[in-house]
């Protein structure tokens, strides 16, 4: 791969990287919400309903720059679905695809289809415990790739 299309992967990565550290952080912050808080109660000076919309804003730029990241791999994408996955990190890799799809799968789900209270309470509660899973999945996905993530990091 030549020089300036590695470059290009790197800040399409390092742009994705911030917000969903904030995607993180504001889960983080909606699990208070969506266990114990009332909404109208201020967590760092804002209420519940101030973090939710923060959160939801921020999932939706996430997923466009992950959508974004996995163009990139447009050939890890088309051996995923082909099921020839090649590479050390390819379980991990692969399970982090499916519990992010999944995450925002319950999300989306909770928020835009189902109008009954109990079904989204419960998509909430599934999507609260796949969050969690797949904070520990991109750790370890971070963890993995921080050879390279360093040695471009240096590049740029």
């Amino acid at each position: 791969m030549n020089k300036s299309r590695s470059k290009i992967r790197f800040y399409i990565y390092a742009c994705a990287f911030l917000p969903f550290v904030l995607l993180i952080l504001t889960g983080l912050i909606m699990l208070k919400y969506h266990t114990r808080a009332a909404g109208e109660s201020l967590y760092l000076g804002q209420d519940g309903h101030f973090w939710l919309s923060f959160h939801k804003a921020i999932a939706l730029i996430t997923t466009l720059l992950i959508l974004l990241h996995l163009f990139v791999k447009t050939n890890w994408m088309k051996n995923l679905l082909q099921f020839q996955v090649k590479g050390g990190f390819k379980i991990s890799n692969i399970l982090l695809f499916v519990v992010f799809s999944l995450c925002m799968l319950t999300a989306m789900s909770s928020w835009l289809l189902f109008d009954d209270p109990t079904i989204s309470t419960l998509l909430r509660g599934i999507h609260n415990k796949i969050g969690l899973l797949l904070i520990i999945l991109f750790v370890i996905h971070i963890w993995n790739y921080r050879k390279l993530i360093i040695s471009q990091f240096k590049n740029v």
